[in-house]
């Protein structure tokens, strides 16, 4: 099935002008579907066997998302279970590389995707409204710059108590975000960690309301360490379950869920992988990581 998605999804993004794209999109859905029926609708939670090793990678799937974080997030709901078939997205720029549209797109779900920057926002509002179409009605985007001061309004005014996902990719205050969350618990979390910072350091940039990446100057300064979101995770009640494959994002599942699916949390040392587009270049990587730990930060 993976590589059979995999085959489909890439003929739709890169050989596009020999497919219908209708046709394409209608063969991922039913193939989802068929696999990931729980996702569909609310359900409860799958016990897994208690010696399982439930490692992510093996699922992962490129649908709408920046790597293979969509089969990710569908293999872990099919198991921890779905209360709301709700999201929050924070930090999605176009729309078309995120980890929520296919949810949107595929599963009926429901939610707000919110994005800092004007022009990506007004991107994405033509790009997602030719991805939806009438399912476009089931997403609330929002242009707003993010802040810990506003953070708990925005979602107490836009998505109520309860949502199964958070996923947060802000390139900057990530950490801080997280931290500042109190009004929802969702089922799963999914946040970029900064694997410059690598597996033994437990550290995240200096809180700045007003902070933007300046990838061309000092690509390596955003965010927070895998070990710095465990910990924080740990603080909040939640499981580290594992990072994709192409490390960026981390998963968390939320501790409740997780004890009663046997579901045991994993370490940073245990999983870490190095972003794999930086370390092409390894000598520009290790300087940068270097370049990274000399700047003011935050001990977690």
């Amino acid at each position: 099935m993976k590589f059979f998605l995999k085959n489909i999804v890439f003929n739709k993004h890169i050989k596009y002008k020999k497919y219908n794209i209708k046709f394409l999109n209608s063969i991922v859905n039913f193939v989802l579907q068929k696999s990931f029926l729980e996702v569909l609708n609310v359900t409860k939670p799958i016990l897994l066997n208690k010696k399982n090793n439930f490692n992510i990678n093996k699922f992962g799937i490129k649908i709408y998302s920046q790597n293979d974080e969509d089969g990710i997030i569908l293999y872990i709901f099919k198991h921890i279970g779905i209360k709301t078939k709700k999201f929050v997205e924070i930090g999605m720029e176009n729309g078309t590389e995120c980890n929520t549209t296919n949810l949107l797109k595929n599963f009926n779900w429901k939610g707000i995707q919110i994005e800092g920057s004007k022009k990506l926002y007004n991107d994405a509002k033509i790009q997602l409204k030719k991805i939806l179409e009438k399912k476009r009605n089931n997403l609330k985007l929002l242009n707003i710059f993010v802040t810990k001061k506003n953070i708990n309004q925005i979602l107490k005014k836009n998505c109520g108590k309860e949502i199964d996902l958070l996923s947060i990719d802000i390139d900057g205050n990530d950490f801080w975000i997280w931290k500042a969350i109190n009004c929802v618990k969702p089922r799963l979390v999914v946040i970029e960690y900064n694997s410059f910072f690598g597996s033994n350091i437990s550290a995240t940039i200096k809180y700045n309301s007003k902070f933007s990446w300046d990838h061309r100057n000092n690509k390596s300064y955003y965010g927070a360490s895998l070990k710095a979101l465990e910990k924080l995770g740990k603080q909040k009640k939640y499981n580290l379950v594992g990072v994709d494959k192409n490390g960026v994002n981390a998963f968390f599942v939320r501790n409740d869920l997780a004890k009663y699916i046997n579901l045991k949390s994993k370490k940073t040392e245990e999983i870490f992988l190095d972003n794999k587009r930086e370390i092409r270049n390894k000598e520009q990587y290790i300087n940068e990581s270097k370049k990274l730990l000399n700047q003011k930060l935050i001990k977690i």
